[in-house]
């Protein structure tokens, strides 16, 4: 694997801006603390100015190269690690910020497309667009749905959008939170994952969001599950399985034999 001429200079770069500060930082660091073991058992210390002065210039002698030259090499490793990290830290970060943005422009096409196996429409986390109120069992309705993908293959849940692909917008939830923002919304989405399906399953879900037609459409991605995923109804364990364009209950023998495959 060889490294391009960018990646070279700016690992080069931080080695020589480590070798640097090995001698001029880690150096002058590294006598604090011998004189300060020494002041710590001795009376007759100099004083921490005195001693710096006395030893720091001594680096310069030819006697002294291979102190010079062991700061030196410390720091261009530190400087390198360093530099190693950044550009693995902006890689990373690159990479997911192009990665949002492809998932942020499929939302309007999967609008488009419709509901299918892997994609479900939602007009609200938990606003009655008929009632005109907060409906707390439409968290119930999203717990189900995301159950469903868990349990399946995955798929993809859109919220703020009607049954024919239209975008309706998540002002109305929005106003339902103590913070109205997509930050608040998405911190939500996870709860409602949490307190209804298992907090383990939140590394599972990832939510995104798009201005379509001018109003916001949030959705939640979410992967096939490590284990088998019951949503508590009733005080009794429910698993929802999707199957074709919609969420189906299993019952108990169904259930079974589904995990016993699925999680073999």
């Amino acid at each position: 694997m060889t490294l391009s001429p960018f990646r070279f200079s700016f690992l080069a770069a931080y080695l020589l801006v480590g070798a640097v500060v090995g001698v001029l930082v880690i150096h002058p660091l590294n006598l604090v603390v011998i004189w300060w073991e020494l002041a710590r058992f001795s009376e007759t210390a100099p004083g921490l100015f005195e001693f710096l002065h006395a030893r720091l210039w001594l680096v310069l002698l030819p006697r002294h190269l291979d102190v010079a030259v062991a700061y030196t090499v410390v720091g261009a490793i530190v400087g390198l690690a360093f530099g190693i990290f950044t550009r693995n830290y902006l890689q990373t970060s690159k990479a997911y910020q192009s990665l949002r943005e492809e998932q942020t422009a499929l939302i309007p096409e999967l609008m488009k497309q419709g509901e299918t196996g892997r994609v479900e429409f939602k007009s609200s986390l938990r606003w009655d667009m008929q009632e005109n109120r907060i409906n707390r069992g439409l968290e119930t309705v999203i717990a189900k749905t995301l159950a469903g993908f868990f349990n399946a293959e995955g798929g993809h849940l859109l919220i703020g959008v009607d049954d024919a692909g239209q975008p309706l917008g998540l002002d109305k939830d929005l106003s339902t939170l103590k913070s109205p923002d997509l930050d608040s919304f998405e911190r939500t989405v996870n709860d409602i994952v949490s307190r209804t399906l298992g907090g383990d399953l939140c590394p599972y879900i990832h939510t995104v969001f798009a201005k379509v037609e001018g109003k916001d459409v949030a959705m939640i991605i979410a992967s096939p599950a490590p284990r088998a995923v019951y949503l508590e109804e009733n005080k009794a364990s429910v698993f929802y399985l999707r199957s074709g364009n919609s969420t189906r209950k299993l019952d108990v023998r169904e259930t079974v034999n589904y995990a016993n495959k699925r999680w073999s």
